[in-house]
């Protein structure tokens, strides 16, 4: 039974939930599908200020449905995978991210590409990538150890281990832990707050952190004031004389 990618706009913040509890919210083809599909739509629309990504109460997302595996692989380039995990990547609108339960696989890497995850006591991550006999994706190579730090990663990525939340928060993999019932309330509170904040600038310094990380600080220096030539005189032109 193929499960559900909801979206609803709310007050600038687009509410993306995954839905299919019957198989832990694990990703099908249709599911990737339409998560690729409200990302990019989000990317566009100037009525997306902030994107929440929340799974249900029990569970966030098992990653991919393996039982698909040999239906989804090998990926072509513009596959429904890849094309998912790319509109992650290139999403200019900040991401908040609500855990509940598992975040497993596909479920964890996303997560490399939120602003802020916040988890509750329940939560469960692992990147069981080397277990399974496959490597990681969704940039998991690069971004989980810019993320937690260089051991950390290989540690995580290696053993495929369980990661409990307490270690998530030190480890820097997720922002906030609360009590479950609190997960989504918190979540939104933070992307409510967000949402306030003038989205243009939200993306210009989400785009500069994406891509600082390979550049020098001269040439992070460089993009960071060409950013604000064109920022300030705006907000001095909108502010009265």
């Amino acid at each position: 039974m193929s499960g559900q990618i909801l979206a609803e706009l709310r007050d600038g913040i687009l509410h993306v939930s995954i839905e299919r509890p019957e198989k832990r919210n694990a990703l099908d083809e249709a599911m990737f599908s339409a998560l690729a599909d409200k990302l990019t739509d989000a990317n566009e629309a100037a009525n997306v200020a902030v994107v929440l990504i929340r799974g249900t109460a029990d569970c966030f997302c098992a990653g991919h449905d393996r039982q698909l595996f040999g239906h989804l692989w090998p990926q072509p380039d513009n596959g429904v995978v890849a094309r998912c995990m790319r509109a992650f990547l290139q999403l200019d609108k900040p991401l908040v991210a609500a855990v509940c339960g598992a975040a497993h696989g596909f479920g964890a890497t996303l997560l490399l590409s939120a602003d802020y995850v916040v988890c509750g006591e329940n939560a469960v991550f692992a990147f069981p990538f080397a277990t399974l006999g496959i490597v990681p994706e969704a940039a998991a190579t690069t971004l989980l150890a810019r993320r937690v730090g260089d051991l950390r990663a290989r540690d995580w990525l290696l053993s495929g281990r369980t990661v409990q939340p307490q270690e998530a928060l030190q480890g820097g993999l997720v922002t906030h832990v609360v009590a479950n019932r609190f997960v989504f309330q918190e979540a939104e509170r933070y992307a409510a707050d967000l949402a306030q904040k003038p989205a243009g600038t939200l993306s210009r310094i989400r785009r500069l952190l994406r891509d600082g990380a390979a550049r020098t600080p001269e040439a992070a220096l460089a993009a960071e004031l060409a950013a604000l030539n064109e920022l300030i005189p705006l907000l001095a032109a909108s502010r009265p004389t």
